[in-house]
């Protein structure tokens, strides 16, 4: 009986590791592999034209901490976290309103949803025509209003930057409102009707229980979200190819590629993802040591 019941479970065994093995395959061939070599690259001077690699121990990263272009990069790529309250806060609402049953519930879905399954490329495009300086309706509409000289905003980092923060913020909202509905949707009913029947009005039905209850569903959206604002890359090239004047615009992850494709130092381009990587996870630490304090674990 013993023998039957091993042979059993060596089998499921078996089954689950076949199961897991494309997945398994597919982290080792594009995530692990990718990692070492990036780690041994970053102690290199690895330059992507010869052939020849010397080692250089940590030199790539000494020079990594004196380059004052990684510095503005880095601040630069903090501000782009900005949008993450943003389209948070107002997902939320409009998941709220949707959950209501408003009308024209569905209708709203699909037109705010749009802007995610749209190309990050075309998106930018319109909005780099939006705010053309010579014949963007933006421009326009400011000259209509009496405004003589409107801002030159794809020539002033700081009026890109908050282009870049506003059109991510909207571009998240209804992809993240999809997760609010879905969060709401399970909260269960008998909370509402106790507390209706204690006398708590909406507002505070919203502030003790909705919010609350949602907060598992918050923090995994704002962790996704400033790792992926950590990130940002497509709308830094499309806006300012160049980075923007004194290098205002572009981020970490835009001046890691200049230094790998552009520059061909791979070494040092390594080098700088790697230490990039140690302050996203530091940062991502620390947000689960925060959320201990705030995030509703069900007990």
């Amino acid at each position: 009986m013993k023998r039957k019941i091993s042979k059993l479970r060596r089998r499921e065994e078996i089954a689950g590791i076949l199961f897991i093995s494309p997945t398994l395959i597919y982290f080792l061939l594009f995530f692990l592999l990718p990692l070492c070599v990036c780690i041994y690259a970053s102690f290199t001077n690895w330059n992507l034209l010869s052939s020849k690699i010397t080692n250089v121990g940590f030199r790539n990263y000494a020079k990594l901490l004196a380059d004052q272009k990684f510095w503005t990069a880095l601040k630069n790529s903090l501000f782009y976290l900005i949008p993450v309250p943003i389209y948070l806060t107002f997902a939320l609402l409009f998941g709220y309103a949707c959950h209501k049953n408003i009308m024209g519930e569905k209708t709203f879905r699909a037109i705010y949803y749009l802007p995610f399954i749209s190309s990050v490329v075309a998106l930018s495009m319109i909005w780099m025509w939006l705010f053309n300086s010579q014949y963007g309706l933006v421009n326009i509409f400011l000259t209509k209003l009496g405004i003589d000289e409107p801002p030159l905003w794809l020539n002033d980092p700081v009026y890109t930057r908050w282009m870049i923060v506003i059109m991510i913020s909207w571009k998240m909202i209804g992809v993240i409102s999809i997760y609010y509905i879905a969060a709401l949707k399970s909260i269960p009913r008998t909370y509402y009707e106790a507390a209706r029947i204690d006398g708590a009005s909406s507002i505070q039905q919203f502030f003790k229980i909705t919010l609350p209850m949602l907060t598992p569903t918050t923090f995994y959206l704002f962790i996704v979200g400033i790792i992926g604002s950590l990130q940002t890359f497509i709308e830094v090239s499309m806006f300012a190819p160049d980075g923007g004047r004194g290098y205002g615009v572009g981020s970490v992850v835009f001046y890691i590629w200049q230094k790998a494709f552009e520059s061909s130092q791979m070494g040092y381009a390594c080098a700088t993802a790697v230490l990039f990587a140690l302050f996203m996870l530091v940062v991502t630490v620390g947000q689960f040591i925060i959320s201990r304090r705030w995030v509703y674990d069900g007990e």
